[in-house]
């Protein structure tokens, strides 16, 4: 897994590539830390690049939503790809997070 990291206008943009799973998810924990830290907001993360994603890669993600409330931030999912939507609608979390088709649309 890569995680690049770019500076917005408003915010930060984490574009996500390849697997996230028990062994790749404490580094996408790392970098949404950075940006929670910073207060960056909104933190928008692009998984258009990402065919999978396991229980551990949802609960980074879960942590990263709780930790952008606590200050008011705003934290948008984009590009999930069929498989990885599926998975948060099994996961009754697709009304959960603010899930956008493109990044254009999320970094509004």
């Amino acid at each position: 897994m890569n995680v690049t990291v770019e500076q917005l206008a408003k915010g930060v943009l984490l574009v996500v590539e390849g697997q996230v799973d028990m062994h790749t998810s404490p580094e996408l924990r790392g970098r949404l830390r950075e940006a929670l830290e910073r207060k960056s907001t909104p933190i928008v993360v692009d998984l258009t690049k990402v065919a999978f994603i396991d229980s551990s890669g949802l609960a980074t993600l879960i942590e990263a939503l709780q930790a952008v409330g606590k200050f008011g931030g705003r934290l948008r999912l984009c590009g999930l790809a069929p498989a990885v939507r599926n998975l948060f609608k099994l996961s009754n979390l697709i009304s959960i997070f603010d899930i956008r088709e493109t990044r254009e649309d999320a970094t509004k």
